[in-house]
């Protein structure tokens, strides 16, 4: 992709940074992200952000999104609040600032010129407890309304049907995308990868919610962004793409056993056996993304690995 407008909503974060890095160079950046840049992945991120366009505001504001301007060829919605725990500390928050963001943009998408596509991330948490090789025209059963966690699929449901019906009555071209467990370099926050690393470069224990038997298939950052690449450069519009890694599954005890043999760290592993509401199999089918998008992803989950360590040690 080349010479291509690309306003990119939440610019800031781990993935919406993938893409800056990815397309700057060789084509026209415009970011929307209200979060500090000095301590975000982009800040990280060795761009020289003088190419890119940057407007420092918050995306739940419709006057401000829609005063950004009408020639963009992509819109790739990256902003949303996510993270089992503050989406369980802030639950309304999660889902107005996540229905809010997506409407506006859309909106947006509705005043452009020539676009070419809006790109919107869904979450493998629509398919609900046990997620097992969950194609993308599953029924999406989410966890029961009073479990705080599952407001925040319940806002992607939301989103998805909306991106939909904003195709269906302004003809927006649209592509939505699934995220099945992303991890790399730059990946901010608590997630699994980044807790036990944190904690096993300082010999420090590690706890694992559950009995450590939950199963999850880790996606290296940069197969995913190729798989972005692909889903926003093809002709399909008006899908729904899983994107992942089959290949890389594993318990979420095994992989700290695989982290810490990775650092050679001290840290004792202890498995806490809480009842903390969770997704006991999250594994992703990608056919159709590979039939469609050609996408297979290349990164072993050891590999993958090696290098977010290597990253993590530097910061």
């Amino acid at each position: 992709m080349t010479n291509k407008n690309i306003l990119i909503i939440g610019g800031y974060g781990f993935i919406g940074s993938a893409l800056v890095e990815k397309y700057y160079k060789e084509n026209n950046i415009t970011i929307i992200d209200n979060s500090d840049y000095s301590t975000s992945s982009l800040g990280l991120r060795n761009i020289d952000i003088s190419k890119i366009n940057i407007h420092h505001g918050d995306a739940t504001d419709k006057d401000f999104i829609l005063s950004i301007g009408d020639n963009f060829d992509y819109i790739v919605n990256a902003a949303a609040i996510l993270g089992i725990k503050k989406v369980a500390e802030k639950s309304i928050q999660t889902i107005q600032t996540n229905i809010s963001t997506s409407n506006n943009s859309l909106e947006l998408a509705k005043k452009q010129k020539h676009l070419l596509k809006y790109l919107s991330f869904s979450t493998s948490e629509v398919y609900g407890i046990k997620t097992y090789n969950s194609k993308e025209c599953d029924e999406a059963v989410i966890g029961p309304p009073n479990e705080a966690r599952w407001c925040y699929a319940a806002s992607k449901i939301l989103i998805d049907h909306l991106a939909f019906a904003y195709h269906r009555e302004y003809n927006i071209p649209i592509t939505i995308i699934r995220p099945f467990n992303i991890f790399g370099e730059y990946r901010l926050g608590s997630n699994a990868i980044n807790t036990f690393v944190s904690k096993m470069l300082s010999n420090e224990p590690v706890y694992i919610d559950g009995d450590g038997s939950q199963v999850r298939t880790w996606c290296y950052i940069k197969d995913f962004i190729a798989g972005i690449d692909s889903a926003l450069t093809s002709n399909y519009i008006n899908e729904i793409f899983n994107i992942g890694n089959p290949f890389n599954k594993i318990t979420i005890y095994e992989l700290a056993v695989l982290i810490k043999s990775l650092i050679g760290s001290k840290s004792e592993i202890i498995v806490s056996h809480s009842s903390v509401p969770d997704v006991k199999f999250r594994t992703v089918d990608i056919k159709k993304a590979t039939d469609k998008l050609n996408y297979i992803p290349n990164y072993s989950l050891y590999e993958g690995l090696a290098n977010f360590i290597e990253w993590r040690k530097s910061i």
